[in-house]
């Protein structure tokens, strides 16, 4: 492969970015919209666009403790990369984005990972009831009272007037 066909060859990615959560659930779509717009300006094709939602950051980033995570995947000329990183840098509602090259999977691979995560989830969910048959099963053996008899609130007085008639103070 020549070195203008590798410049040239389309590649896959993914881009994470964090918007601001000063706007509101309304004002972030027109800026999504944006920066899609952006990729395909430099000739990118969108192929998923996940909603993360808003989250809290482990660390402030510009001031900001929370921010709307967002997921696109895309294909894109290599030589167009580096122009959108630049464009995305100065993009002031983006607090952070990050571009990683993507490996597309294939339907076995897709099948593989789904089986995948259902056999974990089947197991979690063995764990939790085995947990909770465990957490019935020490209630059960934990006596209610641990050997302490009720005392009424009548009972309770009169033996306090006892104690306050008695000379023994």
């Amino acid at each position: 492969m020549t070195e203008e066909q590798q410049e040239l060859r389309v590649e896959h990615y993914e881009m994470l970015y964090i918007l601001s959560a000063n706007y509101t659930a309304e004002e972030i779509k027109p800026i999504i919209e944006k920066i899609a717009s952006l990729i395909k300006e430099q000739h990118g094709e969108i192929t998923k666009d996940e909603d993360a939602g808003k989250l809290k950051f482990a660390y402030p980033i510009k001031q900001q403790n929370h921010g709307y995570y967002r997921l696109f995947e895309f294909n894109l000329v290599k030589n167009n990369l580096q122009n959108l990183n630049k464009i995305l840098g100065l993009t002031n509602e983006i607090l952070r984005f990050i571009i990683v090259k993507k490996k597309i999977k294939t339907e076995t691979e897709l099948k593989k990972e789904k089986d995948l995560q259902d056999k974990l989830a089947k197991k979690k969910e063995k764990e939790i009831e085995k947990i909770k048959a465990d957490k019935k099963e020490i209630k059960e053996k934990v006596p209610k009272e641990r050997g302490r008899e009720k005392i009424s609130l009548e009972d309770l007085d009169k033996k306090l007037d006892e104690i306050l008639d008695t000379n023994k103070l």
